[in-house]
């Protein structure tokens, strides 16, 4: 049996890889065809300062269009001049192609890459306790139990249907992709008994399934709040008077609960309620919620969020730290007094001791002196404990998340830009708190 010959090497340098060419609308409503794909860096060299040009040709060979264009990020907004490439990584890139006759049929489209070969910076340490697992743009993750978890890549602002799942194993460190959970469930029909038939109305849902696979939850036109069997039967509305608000991250908690956030752009409040799948509303609305500078951590039990700001206490002065708020009675106490990054650092995660029915401690990661570091604040003592620098750099317009395992010894990290990742962060390995 003759063995298939092996894929000649590519050339060392730049190389435009998996390129596809598709007609979409610009951003004035003009059909316009573009091409897609991945720069390669296939060099010992990072480089930077990369432009890109295509030529496209038709069956015959003949050229009939061309165009320039740049590099991207998952959610295709373009990267700045100065992004640098590293050796063995690839990034997608963007070419608007401008066609010399209307009607033409493209066959190929070919890209060429360049750039700027700069020197390699000295890379960072490796940190004790914290495993890096993946480089994509992580942008959600489940965990399955302590030893596995899900997680997707993709835009944020995407359904989670569209994003990319993986699963991870810790103890063979294997990481395969798998298809979406609820796949089969998002249908033509469904869509059509929940109303989200249309393309725009759809995308705005924000629709995402509880981890029991039993109910679902989405917001409808006008952004009211609904939950309703996978079926789409059984439509139960939380909350409406939220067509002012841009709902953002919908995350799962314990038992079908789960925590909405909405925010705007970089630097607005955040204002989020929780509830449960079933319909049951656990907080009151989002606007009669103290507003968070971060994004507000929730307990499992979805009773309580760990925000932060500037609010009034005790002594009558406002004063800008981390602050507990219970939603179900209102209590609202000063954790310690800081000054909170932006919404686009990770939740903090509350643990609550489950015999005093408190929450005991958090886990927060912030900037630190111009680094990031991995915090945990011991509310029974009153103590902030410093755990570990954390190997993130966050644009504002980046989002990362943290996910606490089932029997609490692992911290997954993920962000997504131009510093994207997935990170386990060992507690068993860093100071107790």
């Amino acid at each position: 049996m003759a063995q298939e010959a092996a894929p000649e090497p590519l050339p060392e340098g730049l190389q435009a890889i998996n390129i596809t060419s598709h007609e979409q609308q610009d951003i004035y409503g003009q059909n316009i065809q573009v091409a897609v794909g991945e720069v390669l860096n296939n060099s010992e060299l990072p480089y930077a300062n990369i432009s890109l040009s295509a030529q496209v040709f038709d069956a015959e060979g003949e050229q009939i269009g061309e165009g320039y264009g740049y590099l991207v990020d998952i959610c295709d907004a373009g990267l700045l001049p100065d992004y640098v490439l590293l050796p063995a990584r690839a990034q997608r890139f963007y070419i608007p192609l401008e066609l010399y006759e209307a009607g033409l049929e493209i066959e190929t489209v070919q890209v060429a890459a360049e750039g700027q070969q700069v020197s390699i910076e000295e890379t960072a340490a490796e940190i004790a306790g914290i495993t890096r697992i993946s480089e994509a743009e992580v942008v959600d993750v489940i965990w399955n139990g302590p030893r596995s978890l899900d997680y997707a890549v993709g835009c944020p602002r995407d359904m989670e249907s569209e994003w990319a799942w993986h699963r991870y194993n810790r103890m063979n460190q294997r990481d395969q992709a798998v298809a979406y959970a609820s796949a089969e469930v998002v249908t033509p029909e469904l869509l059509e008994i929940l109303d989200l038939s249309e393309p725009l109305i759809y995308q705005n849902s924000r629709l995402s399934f509880a981890p029991s696979g039993t109910r679902l939850v989405y917001q409808d036109r006008v952004n009211r709040f609904y939950t309703a069997a996978t079926d789409g039967r059984f439509q139960r509305q939380i909350h409406g008077s939220l067509n002012n608000r841009s709902l953002q991250t919908i995350e799962w908690l314990d038992d079908d609960r789960f925590i909405a956030r909405y925010f705007g752009a970089f630097g607005d409040p955040v204002l989020y309620f929780t509830a449960n799948a079933e319909g049951l509303a656990i907080s009151p609305a989002p606007a009669n919620n103290p507003p968070s500078v971060i994004l507000p951590g929730a307990s499992r039990d979805g009773r309580r969020v760990i925000i932060a700001g500037a609010f009034d206490t005790e002594a009558g002065e406002d004063i800008t730290g981390y602050y507990i708020h219970v939603l179900t009675n209102g209590f609202f106490e000063l954790l310690f007094e800081a000054a909170p990054p932006g919404l686009n650092y990770p939740q903090p995660i509350p643990i609550v001791d489950a015999e005093e029915d408190v929450v005991s401690y958090i886990y927060i990661l912030r900037p630190v002196n111009g680094e990031n570091r991995l915090q945990c604040f011991n509310r029974g003592e009153g103590r902030l404990v410093d755990l570990t620098s954390v190997p993130l750099a966050l644009a504002d317009g980046d989002r990362s998340g943290m996910w606490l395992s089932p029997d609490g010894s692992i911290i997954a990290i993920a962000a997504t830009g131009t510093n994207s990742g997935l990170w386990l962060v060992d507690l068993t390995e860093l100071t107790a708190c």
